[in-house]
C-alpha cells in the first residue's frame, strides 16, 4: 500500500497535510505535527504588517454534543514574517523530508508586498507557496483575503505578479473561497498566469449563531460580533463541489481543505480529483494523533478496492457526474428492509408521511412499505438511525406522480 503522492514537483510521503490556521501558529507546533506523522503543513497565513487576533473568537454549532460548524473570527498570524522565516528554516534542517509551505498575504495594490514575503520564504528553505485569497474575515475591507478571491482581475494580477519576480522558483497555489458565484472562473483566472495547482476552500462566511439569554450574536466580543469563517464537517459538502468542479476547469492539482475529519473523508475529496487533503478542525479538537487513523483508514478503504496507489482512484468519481437532464430518468429504486437491523422505532414512518408519500406504515413493530405509493425519494433510508432501510435498484412500474396523488385523494 502506498499513500505517497507527488505533486507540483514535491514528494508527499502521505496526502495528510496541517492547514494554515491555529494548529500551524509557529514552527515548533509544526515540528510536533511532523513527527505524529503529517507529511507537511501550510503556515499559518503571514503577511508584512501582523494582525492582532482577538480573545473568545470562537463559537461552535452543534447538534447534541458533536460539532458540526466551528466558526472563527481569527485573523492571519500575529508574528512577523521574519520569526516565520526562522520557524521555516529550523523546520526544512529538522524535517527535509516533510514539505513546509508558506501561507503568505498582502494587500491587492501592493505588488512589493508579495514579492518580498514571497522571496524571504524561497530563502528560508520553503517548498512551496500557498497565496491566501481566501480569508472570509476580517481581511476583506482592508483589501486583502476574499477581497482578492471575489475577484478574478485582482487574483491573476497578483499571480503573474510573483511569476514575473526573476528570481522566484517555487511552486504557486492560490488558496480560493467557494464564497463566488463560480468558482471554476477564478480558477481559470489564476491558471492561465502558469500557477502550478489550487487548494480549495478556505473557511466560509457565517454567523452560527445568537446566544439566547444575552441577545448577542456568538462568538460575543463584550456583546457584539461580526461575521467569521465556518469549518469542520458543515463545510465540507461546500468543498466537496467547488474540488469537482476545479478538477474540471481549470484542471490544475488540487489540494482540498474544508470539513476533512476522517480516512474516509479523504478518499471522497481525492475519488473527486484533489490529491492533497489539508485537515484543520478534527486536528483543533482531537490533536496532531488523528493523522494515524486517517491514514489507517485511507488504507482501509484502497484494500477494500484493491487500489494500490492514490492516483488509481484519483478523481474517478468525478467522471460519473453529469447535468441533471443527463441523468437516467428510468431508473427505479425501493426500499429494502432488513429486519434484523429494524428496531421498530418509527421514524421512517413519520418522515414519510409528513416529508414524502406516505408509502410506510408500522404494523405491530414491522416495516411495511406500500409499493404504489412508494416513488423511491430514499429519505426513509437517510432517517433511519440504524442502516436498515437499503435503497435497490428495481425494474418496477411507473407508479403515479406525487401531484396525480395529491389531487386524487383531494377529490376523494
Amino acid at each position: 500500500m502506498d499513500l505517497s503522492v507527488d505533486f507540483a514537483g514535491k514528494h508527499f510521503e502521505n496526502p495528510f497535510l496541517l492547514a494554515s490556521a491555529p494548529p500551524t501558529a509557529d514552527g515548533e507546533m509544526i515540528a510536533r505535527a511532523f513527527e505524529a506523522g503529517w507529511a507537511g503543513a501550510v503556515t499559518k497565513t503571514f503577511s508584512r504588517e501582523p494582525m492582532r487576533n482577538l480573545q473568545n473568537r470562537l463559537t461552535s454549532g452543534r447538534i447534541g454534543k458533536r460539532v458540526y460548524a466551528l466558526e472563527n473570527i481569527e485573523l492571519v498570524s500575529d508574528r512577523r514574517p521574519e520569526a516565520w522565516f526562522k520557524d521555516v528554516r529550523w523546520l526544512k534542517a529538522r524535517f527535509p523530508q516533510k514539505i513546509v509551505i508558506a501561507s503568505i498575504m498582502g494587500d491587492a495594490q501592493d505588488s512589493g508586498q508579495w514579492i518580498e514575503l514571497a522571496l524571504g520564504a524561497q530563502d528560508a528553505g520553503a517548498d512551496m507557496l500557498e497565496l491566501n485569497f481566501s480569508c472570509p474575515h476580517g481581511c476583506p475591507e482592508q483589501g486583502r483575503g476574499a477581497a482578492i478571491g471575489q475577484n478574478e482581475e485582482f487574483s491573476a494580477r497578483i499571480c503573474r505578479w510573483l511569476k514575473e519576480a526573476r528570481s522566484l522558483t517555487l511552486p504557486l497555489i492560490p488558496k480560493l473561497t467557494a464564497a463566488v458565484s463560480d468558482i471554476t472562473v477564478i480558477g481559470q483566472a489564476v491558471a492561465d498566469t502558469g500557477v502550478e495547482a489550487l487548494a480549495a476552500v478556505n473557511t466560509y462566511p457565517a454567523l452560527v449563531g445568537v446566544d439566547l439569554d444575552t441577545l448577542s450574536p456568538l462568538p460575543s466580543i463584550g456583546g457584539q460580533s461580526t461575521y467569521g469563517g465556518m469549518s469542520g464537517p458543515a463545510l465540507k459538502p461546500i468543498a466537496l463541489r467547488a474540488v469537482s468542479r476545479l478538477a474540471g476547469k481549470p484542471g490544475l492539482p488540487i489540494m482540498a481543505t474544508g470539513g476533512v475529519s476522517s480516512g474516509t473523508d479523504a478518499a471522497e475529496f481525492i475519488l473527486l480529483g484533489a490529491s492533497l487533503v489539508q485537515v484543520c478542525t478534527e486536528v483543533m479538537q482531537r490533536g496532531y494523533g488523528v493523522v494515524t487513523g486517517m491514514a489507517r483508514e485511507l488504507e482501509e478503504f484502497m484494500t477494500r478496492h484493491h487500489f494500490e496507489h492514490i492516483g488509481d482512484f484519483l478523481g474517478v468519481a468525478n467522471r460519473r457526474l453529469t447535468t441533471h437532464a443527463g441523468l437516467d430518468g428510468a431508473f427505479r429504486v425501493r426500499p429494502r428492509i432488513v429486519a434484523e437491523r429494524c428496531v421498530g422505532c418509527g421514524i421512517c414512518q413519520v418522515s414519510c408521511r409528513d416529508g414524502a408519500h406516505a408509502a410506510i406504515q408500522l404494523t405491530r413493530g414491522m416495516v411495511e412499505v406500500d409499493d404504489d405509493r412508494c416513488l423511491g425519494c430514499a429519505l426513509c433510508a437517510q432517517v433511519c438511525p440504524q442502516g436498515a432501510i437499503l435503497m435497490e435498484e428495481c425494474a418496477c412500474a411507473e407508479p403515479l406522480a406525487s401531484s396525480e396523488r395529491r389531487a386524487g385523494s383531494t377529490a376523494g
